[in-house]
């Protein structure tokens, strides 16, 4: 699921274009090999990275308990998701200093566990925060039909930008 033209950098990246030598070839074995190997370890291993602004499979796997125990079961999984926001357009404009809460838009069905969220904003300057200590983001599903989102920016400067991406497990 990988839409990149950069040529292959890392071990886990496949090729664009590969030329493969005849089959007669000393080196067609090790091509093939290599190349092998290179798409058992992505397939393995690589995490879909498009972040659109909607809800997406980010192939993690998470595990799951035998029904009813607290023993983990090795052969079941639960899939992870992702979300992401443009928090300056769902507050339709830049999100001042204090706490800012507006409705999450899309909605995210069937939310069961959050296991990761991060982000980053722009102020003045321009200068380039984070959630943390810069600004921090909670997601309210209490009432899965009305979801909210509170921003709360400590940088003494409005948000002129900001994106956040909660990834997730669902029931």
């Amino acid at each position: 699921m990988s839409f990149s033209s950069d040529p292959a950098l890392q071990a886990n990246q496949l090729p664009i274009s590969l030329e493969i030598p005849q089959v007669d070839s000393q080196v067609f074995q090790e091509i093939i090999s290599l190349l092998m190997k290179r798409m058992i370890n992505a397939v393995n291993t690589k995490e879909g990275a498009l972040y659109f602004l909607q809800e997406v499979a980010n192939f993690q796997q998470y595990f799951r308990y035998h029904t009813g125990t607290t023993t983990p079961d090795p052969q079941r999984f639960r899939n992870g998701y992702r979300m992401t926001y443009d928090l300056v357009v769902l507050n339709a404009g830049p999100i001042p200093p204090g706490a800012t809460t507006f409705a999450a838009s899309p909605l995210i069905n069937g939310i069961l566990i959050p296991v990761h969220g991060f982000g980053a904003a722009t102020i003045a300057g321009p200068i380039y925060v984070f959630t943390g200590m810069d600004f921090n983001v909670s997601f309210n599903n209490t009432v899965p039909t009305a979801q909210t989102i509170t921003v709360t920016n400590n940088t003494g400067s409005n948000l002129t930008q900001a994106y956040w991406t909660i990834e997730y497990l669902k029931s």
